[in-house]
Parts: structure tokens; sequence; C-alpha cells
């Protein structure tokens, strides 16, 4: 191609960008449009006054919120309504326990048939997609040819209770329990838990193998 043909190829391409940017121009927001909007002004480098550095508008404001809860919780302590102990959310732990909904994520533990045996079959899904990297397992196989783990530990120091090893589970092994008592500790050693301080009876766990059946019944796998 010689010269002459690369200055029509540009031009024809020149011609054809005019024409897009004519196309875009009355671009709109919504229903404004957008050579009606202005930029908002940004304050830079700007210094408080005297009034502002003192924060007392936001002091007096959380004092309001404050005392407001303060006399709400008060009243309804000492003039309870008709046939209720009281009318505030404090929850006097640990005389009094919460009812946890079906739906809570406590401590993750393996599901343990009547004859003692996990149902684990030791697949490493649940290690896989584990975000936090606290599952750690090591397979074995039975007499009858059942894979089993041999080695299974949970760091709950590491665990955020996100419940993937649940959902992508498909043997129900293992479950989002409702324990949430003594899970803290001050040495990380102690937050290692073996297979066998996270095996847990199947009928204790009844109550949520119905829920996860429930809830991922819905989907399609």
């Amino acid at each position: 191609m010689n010269t002459l043909g690369i200055n029509e190829k540009k031009t024809e391409i020149n011609r054809n960008l005019q024409s897009s940017v004519s196309i875009l121009q009355p671009y709109m927001i919504g229903s404004i449009p957008i050579d009606k909007l202005k930029p908002k002004k940004v304050r830079k480098n700007t210094e408080l006054t005297l009034w502002e550095r003192l924060y007392i508008p936001e002091i007096v404001r959380g004092m309001v919120v404050t005392t407001r809860h303060f006399i709400f919780n008060m009243i309804g302590f000492v003039f309870p309504p008709n046939g209720k102990k009281r009318s505030i959310f404090t929850v006097y732990y640990p005389e009094e326990k919460l009812t946890l909904p079906d739906a809570y994520r406590g401590r993750p533990v393996l599901v343990m048939r009547e004859d003692g045996t996990e149902r684990c079959v030791a697949c490493g899904l649940c290690e896989k997609i584990c975000p936090a990297l606290c599952i750690s397992i090591l397979g074995g196989e039975r007499e009858n040819k059942e894979r089993y783990p041999t080695y299974y530990t949970l760091d709950m120091s590491l665990c955020v209770f996100c419940g993937f090893c649940e959902e992508v589970c498909p043997k129900e092994a293992i479950l989002m329990s409702d324990e949430y008592e003594g899970l803290a500790e001050y040495d990380r050693k102690n937050m290692l838990y073996p297979k066998e301080k996270l095996l847990v009876s199947e009928k204790k766990l009844q109550k949520r193998i119905d829920y996860v059946r429930k809830i991922y019944s819905k989907c399609n796998y």
C-alpha cells in the first residue's frame, strides 16, 4: 500500500471516530444530561475550627443516645409489661442462654454414626474449599474398602465459621454446630481439634442435618 492509500485509510478512521463521538455526546446519567452535572468541590487541607476541634456537638449527640437507652432500659426493668419479666434486650449470661436460630454457625463438628464410626470419607473437599486453610486430612481405608480419615485436624484459631465445609460435603459428615462456649484459649495449641474431639453423635446433630437438607435441597447440583 502506497503513502496515498495510508493517508486515505487514516482519514476514514478519523471520520468513524468522530461519528462515534457524536453518538456518545447525548450521554445521560439517569434523566440528567452529563453536561448539566457540575463536579463537586472537595475541601482539601482544610483546618478544623475551634468548635469542630472540641467535638462538642458529637459528644452531646452521643450523650443523648446513651441517656435515651438508659432511661428506656431502666423503665422496662422497673415497670415491666404485664405477663413479661422485662422489656429490655439484656441476657443475664450464663444464668440465661439465648435460643439460637437454626441457621447459626457455631463450632464445626464431625458426624458420628451409631456404631462410633465417622461419616467422613476423607474426600478432601472441605480441606480444599476452606478459605482459612484450617482443615488437615489424611485418608485411609478400612478392611471393607471404605475410606475414612485416619487424621483429621481443625485449627479453631484460623476458622472463620463460613460454613463452606458444611456446604461442600457430599456425605453430610461435617456440620456447623450450635456450640459457641469454650472456644477461646490462651494457648493456640489447645485450639487444635483432632478427630476425636470433633466427633459428635448423629442424634445430637439431627436438627442441624434437617436444616441443611432443607436449605440445600433448593439448589440443583
